[in-house]
């Protein structure tokens, strides 16, 4: 068998493994050797002594650790930023676990302090590093400026610190609880970073995810629907308690101010004392009632599910009508842009046909028609911003923000189109689209509705018991003699015997709701099928136009430039002039247009889907 080329780098990892296992100084350089299947010379060729072979690993280990962050130097974004230093440490813990646990025997070491001080030395290296990350994210993103950078470099060192000991004690790292950590944090400072934008009055860039994450967080609708869910759990509860014996204490006390008469013959005598005292403690338990209890409970969570669904209904719907909204801003922020551009070229054309007219090569119409041009462009590019602040008010009060709040949105109509498959996305709408597991949740509901109203057929037992106490006295408490206990226990049985067909006509209702909620999936599932066809529709045509107007622009441009120049030179009249500027703003628009359409049409699709393409 071919020995492996014996180099520091192996020396040193079966070093730090069996020193991982028996600890530092329970391993000899001799067991190293042999470990090896070296000679101990050799050994001591590359290193003096334990000492040095882990100052040498701890080196290795340090500029691995340094590469950790070379490739996240990029990344603007800081949850993206937070999730890539995570993940980076977990991989390098994963891979290097017995170094962890060597670590951990050297620093106990009273021997080995000083790499302690390495340690502490690399680890404040390391968090210097993040924050300056952070800061340099934050002068780049103003959405961050407010950003604590020394929160986010402890929560950081926390998960790492986290992650090391978890592989120490090994036990399981389940990464998906890293990622909600991780969630949790970044949305705990998004409510704080919008804390401060409200206090200081800062204004507020906002992506798409942005608008959405915030209107799921602040949305009234999504808040009423979080609430409905909480109401439907204690509903759980509520039904829960009829399977449970009911229990109840009673106490009353009597003074018989005028004593209670018994007659005899022609004479009457008074009765009883003049103090009464009574309790008992009570208790009752449904035994058997025909299924209701029981069908009660899973109507209750049935009621639980619709309550879900409806969330998700409510979220959707939300999602839906804020990207809507936002591409709408957008495109109104394009239209300002352009009628802004409009309105400059038009002045600039007033300044050339102003300065043919003083060379005696315009008349003093050109320059009249012209300035009605520019006063022409005026307002459209009033309305548009008035379009635009319209618009931004309309996103305020989605996402429940005060009306003197400022924000803006930053973004571009960058939708992707990719041929979808119409049977998988259709099949993912019936999975995922809460209106048809809504309807599949009613069907169930009518079933136990059904359930629940035979159950009126059939009897009812129950069992009782009571303890009491009663006593009597003149004065006081009753004496032992005039006072005792007593109790009872029994069984009730109770069976329907007409209630002038109230229980049948109940039952024939909930089979009627049956059937209405079984044509409510085919027509909720038709429904969806004619909307994901609608959907593709308007992909293919917005995505056709968006070509074709993409190609018109750049010929309406060409143009225009090319008659400004004939125009300068006289080649051109004023009238070729106006028409080629209209056809550019036109062509621009245009374009804008189906890049709107087309956006909003995949916005229209990931709602049809449910949320999932």
């Amino acid at each position: 068998m071919k020995r492996p080329k014996i180099t520091k780098e192996l020396i040193v990892q079966k070093a730090i493994y069996l020193f991982s296992k028996k600890g530092i100084d329970g391993v000899s350089m001799n067991e190293i050797a042999a470990s090896l299947n070296i000679t101990k010379p050799v050994l001591y060729y590359y290193f003096k002594n334990k000492d040095d072979m882990i100052n040498y690993a701890f080196s290795l280990r340090a500029k691995e650790m340094s590469e950790i962050f070379d490739d996240i130097k990029e990344i603007k974004n800081i949850g993206d930023f937070i999730k890539a230093i995570i993940e980076r440490h977990y991989e390098f813990f994963s891979k290097n676990e017995s170094n962890i646990k060597c670590f951990f025997k050297i620093v106990d070491s009273d021997q080995r302090k000083y790499l302690l001080k390495m340690a502490n030395e690399m680890v404040d290296k390391n968090r210097s590093f993040i924050k300056k990350q952070i800061e340099e994210i934050k002068r780049n993103n103003s959405k961050f400026k407010n950003l604590d950078s020394e929160l986010v470099s402890n929560f950081l060192s926390a998960m790492i610190s986290y992650i090391i000991m978890e592989k120490k004690m090994k036990r399981e790292i389940n990464r998906n609880i890293l990622n909600r950590m991780v969630d949790v944090f970044l949305k705990g400072i998004t409510g704080v970073l919008l804390f401060s934008v409200m206090i200081f009055g800062a204004s507020m860039d906002l992506s798409i995810e942005d608008s959405i994450n915030l209107a799921f967080d602040k949305n009234i609708s999504v808040l009423n629907a979080y609430t409905s869910e909480k109401v439907y759990r204690e509903k759980i509860n509520e039904y829960y308690g009829g399977i449970y014996p009911q229990i109840s204490l009673s106490a009353g006390y009597t003074r018989n101010i005028d004593k209670p008469l018994a007659f005899f013959g022609s004479g009457k005598v008074e009765m009883g004392m003049d103090n009464s005292y009574s309790m008992s403690i009570d208790l009752y338990q449904i035994l058997w009632a025909g299924g209701k209890v029981d069908t009660g409970i899973q109507m209750a969570k049935i009621y639980s599910d619709i309550s879900k669904e409806n969330t998700k209904l409510t979220k959707n719907l939300i999602k839906k009508s804020v990207s809507s909204l936002f591409y709408s801003i957008l495109y109104t922020k394009e239209i300002v842009n352009i009628n802004r551009d409009n309105l400059e070229l038009s002045k600039q054309h007033l300044e050339t046909t102003q300065e043919k007219f003083k060379q005696g090569l315009a008349s003093d119409l050109n320059v009249l028609r012209q300035k009605v041009e520019v006063s022409n462009n005026e307002p459209a590019l009033i309305k548009s911003e008035n379009l635009y602040k319209t618009g931004i008010l309309n996103l305020k009060n989605l996402l429940n923000f005060n009306f003197d709040d400022e924000i803006d949105i930053k973004g571009d109509f960058n939708c992707s189109y990719n041929n979808y498959d119409f049977s998988k996305l259709y099949g993912k709408a019936l999975l995922n689209r809460p209106d048809y597991r809504l309807s599949v949740l009613n069907k169930k509901m009518s079933e136990k509705q059904i359930k629940l109203e035979k159950a009126g057929h059939w009897p009812t037992l129950s069992a009782f018991a009571t303890k009491q106490f009663s006593g009597v006295s003149d004065s006081g408490f009753p004496k032992e003699n005039l006072r005792g206990w007593s109790f009872l226990a029994g069984l009730k049985f109770s069976m329907p015997i007409f209630s002038g067909f109230s229980v049948v006509s109940k039952v024939k209702q909930a089979e009627y709701d049956l059937e209405i909620a079984n044509r409510n999936i085919d027509d909720t599932s038709r429904k969806i099928k004619i909307e994901l066809e609608q959907a593709l529709f308007d992909i293919q045509e917005a995505s056709k136009r968006i070509e074709s107007q993409k190609t018109s622009v750049e010929n309406a441009k060409k143009m225009l430039e090319a008659t400004e120049i004939r125009f300068k030179e006289g080649l051109s009249s004023q009238l070729e002039l106006n028409d080629a500027t209209l056809a550019y703003n036109a062509a621009r628009l245009n374009y804008t247009q189906a890049l709107y359409d087309f956006c909003v049409a995949n916005v229209n699709l990931d709602y049809v889907t449910g949320g999932e393409k």
